[in-house]
């Protein structure tokens, strides 16, 4: 059974910044003490000076004490969706993309031209940057949907593993058409580290925001 990965709750950034603070601060009361015992009666050190150096440690200090309470919210959200995460497993879901991997099952993409095209084409390529295969593309500006049965131009099946669908549509100029892709694929797992959550299609990490909408298998 695939589980989350754990989360580094360590805050080690914070604790390193707050060490070496100490160690200066430890540092700068030693070489102040030193200074005062060896200072010229006549000419004192600067009070003002000296005010304004421990109020740059107190600044410095407080800025670490707000980054270790913020990382311990962010570690805590990133548990939250890493829990969430683990509802989305055996599901179908649509997310924003046009990378996913071919595991011997046919794959679903979708593709939505933001106006209607005079010419469109669509190819799906290894991750060599090779065409494996042409497919027929709709022109209208709405979203359109394609079903890969894993073969190539050949009739021959692809090797198991990461496909890219490409899309280019133009206009009558042949100037470019902005085309919006999604992914449908089936969720074998969940992860999670310190940049966020990710839902695992095959061998392929999907950021759970990139997730549009999510269907039962039957549903779909």
């Amino acid at each position: 059974m695939t589980t989350v990965a754990p989360i580094d709750t360590s805050g080690a950034k914070s604790a390193n910044s707050l060490n070496k603070l100490n160690t200066n601060f430890d540092m700068f009361l030693t070489l102040l003490t030193t200074q005062l015992k060896n200072q010229d009666p006549l000419d004192p050190m600067d009070n003002a000076e000296m005010t304004n150096q421990l109020v740059q440690f107190a600044n410095v200090e407080q800025q670490i004490a707000q980054n270790t309470n913020l990382e311990q919210m962010i570690t805590l959200l990133n548990a939250q969706s890493a829990a969430s995460s683990v509802s989305y497993l055996g599901k179908d879901v649509q997310y924003t993309d046009a990378t996913t991997t071919y595991s011997g099952e046919p794959v679903k993409f979708g593709y939505t031209p933001a106006e209607t095209a005079e010419t469109v084409t669509l190819k799906i390529v290894d991750l060599d940057g090779e065409t494996v295969r042409t497919l027929e593309a709709e022109r209208t500006a709405q979203r359109h949907t394609v079903t890969w049965d894993g073969l190539d131009d050949d009739g021959n099946e692809v090797p198991e593993g990461a496909y890219t669908f490409v899309v280019s549509a133009k206009d009558d100029k042949e100037k470019a058409i902005k085309v919006d892709t999604d992914i449908t694929g089936r969720v074998t797992g969940a992860a999670t580290d310190s940049t966020g959550s990710y839902l695992l299609i095959g061998d392929l990490a999907v950021d759970v925001t990139k997730v549009v909408s999510v269907r039962d298998p039957a549903a779909s």
